[in-house]
């Protein structure tokens, strides 16, 4: 997932919710743990490790005023579908 996507889905998830983006580097940060390596190895063995970091950071670093924990399961939905479909 890249920032612009999390973006996307945060621009629609804060629409419909009356809430705003207050961080948006927490979204870049927690675009980047979904496909983090180090020296060219991936940090995360599966996608599910993926998805639940995904979720974890934005948990943690709340990019959105309010509905973060919501915000964060929508967008594990949207990864989780992503890696079925592949």
């Amino acid at each position: 997932m890249t920032a612009e996507q999390l973006l996307l889905i945060a621009r629609e998830f804060c629409a419909r919710r009356n809430v705003v983006i207050v961080d948006f580097s927490a979204l870049v940060a927690a675009a980047a743990v979904v496909n983090a390596k180090i020296d060219g190895i991936a940090v995360h063995g599966t996608a599910a490790e993926q998805v639940q970091a995904l979720e974890k950071v934005i948990v943690a670093l709340r990019p959105l005023s309010d509905g973060n924990e919501k915000f964060a399961q929508l967008c594990s939905a949207v990864l989780t579908r992503h890696w079925a479909s592949r």
